[in-house]
């Protein structure tokens, strides 16, 4: 998660793709049947999220992932 975290704010305002993520994080080279990325953003979210009034995470639906500005 941290690694996930880290990534995200490397590229903070840009949106991370799953892929982008698999690769970076996993070094996974794209698994359409994974749902590593998903699994992890939902705990990371529980974390810097859930006890916070404003999400850090944001996602873009039908792209990825980033850090809002």
């Amino acid at each position: 998660e941290f690694a996930l975290l880290e990534c995200l704010l490397r590229h903070k305002g840009r949106v991370q793709t799953r892929t982008m993520l698999l690769e970076a994080v996993w070094d996974i080279h794209f698994d359409p049947q994974t749902n590593v990325v998903e699994t992890h953003v939902s705990r990371l979210r529980g974390k810097v999220d859930k006890p916070f009034d404003q999400d850090l995470i944001e996602t873009v639906r039908g792209v990825g992932y980033r850090i809002t500005e």
